[in-house]
């Protein structure tokens, strides 16, 4: 006996109804539910619609409407928000300032009746934005900030990565009328915190502009706001920044690590840095680099306006003079590869005898794979990114081309001496070479030396090859001479 089954084609339909109906009506039951009543607790009567027209027109343009009266909130969730009574009735004033404005419906409709039976609607007025978001010079000239840095701690530079790290105090100092009204009476002023601040007072977004990304953590942070309408904001940053660094005649250099300060919104035209005149609370903390890679010389701060573009920026710059201690790299690097040149000299004071061949050989090898290992860990402490070369730089190319050339005429001695079987010059030219070859690199290491600022560095190099090649082309065509002059003496005597 067969079946019939019925297609529940009518339940794919309601499915189909209740997806698109149920978005909207979820959204309006949120609205409804959960956001108007918890505003209609500050709700004030008074607004008297015969005059709705011209009042929400002027409530639209962000205006403050008040008749006098003014209570505070009785909904916390309106924090810093004043409830004002709006009337339009005939022969009173309102004063209009400018602000927020809202105007709240009532679930049952836009407007309910209060006493009289006239309708009125819920008007919510807050001045939190006006002290906020409007600077205190508005439509008038710049904001005048005053700043000063005052660096707390030094963690050293980063050459390779360009960074450096530092703990500052940073200062800031403006002046806002407004803000008299938060000291309480018979106080000159009050100290906040800057979370506080932010919602009750205007404040500049004044920011560190070289930090590198992720190097900015906030220590403290405190607002001081006094009756005359000075405020004072004290900062404390661990900053981690981003700078080129001038290598080039490292390790002699001067490095002069900087701090700039900038407005992160406003233009020059609306905010101007200067500089705070209380030396107290900018420079570095004494003593602070007696234990450090350098030595402190100077700091200076200054204020100067940049424009990129359409970017035009009022900057606070605030930099520091710092010498490296450069006897440190004189131990690790400078007289190590001196030592490793005068261990390449020795080749000319051993015998020429054929068993210390490959111990010449080998002492000039292992010496010159030291000093291409000294020179790669030097460089890698500085900047890829960097013009040219370093002072460090030029001292090792000049150490490794002595030791190439030690090895290229030991091998030419030896061509004589056991090739050309002329022992007696063999001998001879160890003897020149192993006088000629200290003075030559005694002057290499001044002429180096000679150029500690780091300045004309290729200028530097040409004169110091052309010194070398010199001095060995001259050596090396008198021994060619010498070593004619003892073969036709050595055939004469055969025949």
């Amino acid at each position: 006996m067969a079946v019939k089954v019925a297609q529940p084609w009518f339940m794919h339909v309601f499915a189909l109804a209740v997806a698109f109906m149920a978005p909207p009506t979820g959204r309006r039951l949120i609205n409804t539910r959960l956001v108007q009543p918890a505003l209609l607790e500050g709700q004030v009567q008074g607004f008297d619609s015969s005059n709705l027209a011209d009042g929400i027109s002027l409530l639209q343009v962000g205006y403050k409407v008040s008749s006098g009266t003014v209570g505070p909130p009785t909904d916390n969730s309106l924090l810093g928000a004043k409830t004002a009574k709006v009337s339009q009735q005939k022969g009173e004033h309102a004063n209009v300032q400018p602000t927020d404005v809202a105007v709240l419906q009532h679930k049952k409709g836009p407007f309910r009746k209060g006493k009289g039976g006239k309708k009125h609607a819920s008007v919510y007025v807050t001045d939190k934005p006006a002290a906020i978001n409007v600077r205190p010079n508005l439509g008038g000239g710049p904001e005048i900030i005053n700043f000063s840095i005052y660096v707390k701690n030094f963690f050293g530079m980063t050459l390779r990565s360009n960074e450096f790290t530092v703990d500052v105090v940073v200062t800031l100092r403006w002046t806002d009328p407004r803000v008299s009204k938060m000291v309480p009476a018979g106080t000159t002023n009050v100290t906040i915190s800057q979370a506080e601040a932010k919602e009750n007072i205007w404040m500049p977004d004044i920011v560190v502009a070289n930090r590198a990304i992720g190097g900015q953590e906030q220590i403290s942070a405190a607002v001081e706001v006094y009756k005359d309408g000075t405020v004072v904001k004290i900062e404390r940053l661990l900053l981690q920044l981003k700078q080129h660094f001038d290598v080039s005649a490292f390790p002699f250099d001067y490095q002069r690590p900087k701090i700039m300060l900038n407005s992160a919104t406003l233009m020059k035209e609306d905010l101007v840095l200067q500089v705070m005149a209380d030396k107290a609370s900018t420079g570095a903390k004494p003593g602070l680099f007696g234990d450090r890679e350098f030595w402190f010389l100077s700091h200076n701060t200054t204020v100067f306006e940049e424009v990129d573009g359409s970017l035009r920026k009022s900057r606070g710059k605030f930099q520091m003079t710092l010498e490296r201690d450069w006897t440190r790299y004189l131990q690790t690097t400078i007289l190590p590869e001196i030592f490793l040149i005068l261990i390449s000299f020795t080749v000319f004071w051993m015998p020429r005898a054929a068993p210390f061949a490959m111990p010449r050989v080998a002492t000039n090898l292992i010496s010159f794979l030291t000093l291409m290992t000294l020179s790669i860990n030097t460089t890698r402490m500085l900047p890829s990114d960097r013009a040219g070369m370093a002072w460090i730089e030029l001292f090792a190319d000049s150490m490794q081309m002595q030791n190439s050339l030690i090895l290229f005429l030991n091998v030419f001695v030896d061509w004589v001496y056991f090739t050309l079987d002329l022992k007696e010059l063999g001998e001879k030219m160890t003897h020149q070479l192993a006088v000629l070859f200290p003075l030559m690199g005694s002057v290499v290491v001044l002429i180096c030396f000679t150029g500690r600022s780091g300045e004309n560095l290729d200028r530097m190099q040409t004169l110091i090859r052309l010194w070398m090649f010199g001095v060995q082309s001259t050596w090396i065509w008198h021994s060619l001479r010498c070593v004619r002059e003892a073969q036709q003496e050595k055939e004469e005597a055969k025949s």
